[in-house]
């Protein structure tokens, strides 16, 4: 059980088939970091350089209307909820705590590759890749300290 709401990654498309190598070249080329499938469906092993592997799961579903109000009202004004409002599924990512590098790692990739914002309703708070980006850092800024 997580002490974290999931992170919620929107995607504009419908297709919910992992294309892992496609997937594992994005995130090699832009993340340094590699990605493969592990023996549960939707879970993968996310291996960024320099920092210890994980399993972590995404778990895709449709974008109901509730996501879309969830989003709109986490929503800074950065025009993020409209950018949602165009995105069909939604990659349901299970933390185990708000300081979870490598759910985010993933949440990051998918957004990414589905060019969708991510929601995390613990916070509330929708950001794109720039904003987990710099999250990201905060998080292992100790590990380098």
């Amino acid at each position: 059980m997580t002490s974290a709401a999931p992170l919620l990654v929107f995607a504009q498309p419908a297709d919910v088939r992992v294309d892992i190598d496609a997937w594992c070249a994005h995130a090699s080329r832009f993340f340094a970091t590699r990605i493969g499938l592990a023996n549960e469906p939707n879970t993968f092993v996310i291996a960024p350089d320099g920092r210890p592997p994980g399993i972590r799961s995404a778990i895709p579903r449709p974008c109901t209307a509730d996501d879309l109000s969830q989003a709109a009202a986490a929503d800074a004004g950065g025009g993020l909820a409209e950018l949602a409002q165009r995105c069909k599924t939604i990659w349901q990512v299970p933390r185990e705590s708000r300081s979870d590098s490598l759910a985010l790692t993933l949440a990051m990739i998918l957004a990414s590759l589905h060019l969708g914002p991510i929601l995390d309703r613990t916070t509330p708070e929708l950001f794109g890749l720039k904003t987990a980006r710099a999250k990201l850092t905060a998080l292992l800024a100790p590990l380098h300290s």
